[in-house]
């Protein structure tokens, strides 16, 4: 399937069809100068668009269609799904806050490393990823870098995930315990995330450490992201959730989590 930005036709078709929209009256003349292209080819799209059955004529007017407004309505939030992925991919960051790992002086140069999933500000040697002090600061404090230069480099976190009987196969309740609490106990994670009730219940059964149960995926991309190791536990519908944000951080920024899986 074409992505959204890509298809080119089809963007002109439904921005055609948004003109119209906006006054049935329109001239085929005007839609042509304002997409900047010709009085035929405007004609030639309309009547392909009136094939496909998203615009009709009516009383003299053109209108668009039921599934006109349908199509219209899905291909531009697609495109501006794509377009904001694009954004977060290239948005220049001028300025962040880290955890001062010595004192600084106002306009002192610092080097940015991710430590424990905390950026850490050090002196300006070999981090690839620099910046000036903007205002003083202890160690332990949070410190303003501004004028940033280069990536940090990004270590990401490693993720288990502990695949749970579902529901109606018994739950937490036919899970193995001690092969859940062994793998999490083997990895020591940084984050436990509860994916869902029947991952909850099996956490709570299995250690007694605290564990994540809001914004579960959310939760852990965010730790994985800053080099945390995670253990995600749930039902294959949460699997599944978590294996498509971690498709998605691939896809929008090429880094790749490295995971593994064990049912129990």
């Amino acid at each position: 399937m074409t992505e959204p930005l890509r298809d080119l036709k089809k963007n002109t078709e439904l921005l055609i069809l948004v003109r119209v929209l906006e006054d049935p009256a329109v001239k085929l003349r005007d839609v042509s100068e304002g997409l900047g292209i010709t009085t035929q080819a405007v004609s030639q799209y309309l009547s392909a668009m009136r094939k496909e059955g998203i615009v009709k004529e009516q009383k003299g007017r053109l209108r668009p269609t039921r599934k006109g407004m349908q199509i219209l309505q899905e291909h531009f939030g697609s495109l501006k799904s794509e377009v904001d992925a694009i954004l977060r991919r290239i948005m220049v960051v001028d300025s962040c806050t880290a955890i001062a790992a010595k004192d600084f002086k106002k306009g002192d140069k610092i080097g940015l490393v991710m430590e424990d999933g905390m950026l850490m500000a050090y002196s300006d040697d070999k981090s690839s990823s620099k910046g000036i002090a903007m205002e003083p600061a202890s160690i332990g404090d949070d410190i303003l870098v501004g004028r940033l230069e280069g990536i940090v480099d990004m270590k990401l976190g490693t993720l288990v995930i502990i695949e749970t009987p579902s529901e109606l196969d018994g739950g937490s309740k036919k899970a193995d315990i001690d092969r859940a609490r062994l793998k999490i106990e083997s990895l020591s994670p940084g984050l436990l995330v509860a994916g869902d009730l029947v991952g909850s219940a099996l956490l709570a059964k299995a250690t007694p450490e605290y564990f994540v149960i809001h914004a579960p995926v959310e939760s852990a991309m965010s730790a994985l992201t800053r080099g945390v190791d995670v253990v995600f536990c749930g039902t294959h519908e949460s699997m599944d959730q978590m294996m498509h944000a971690i498709a998605t951080l691939r896809k929008e920024t090429g880094y790749s989590v490295q995971w593994s899986s064990i049912k129990v």
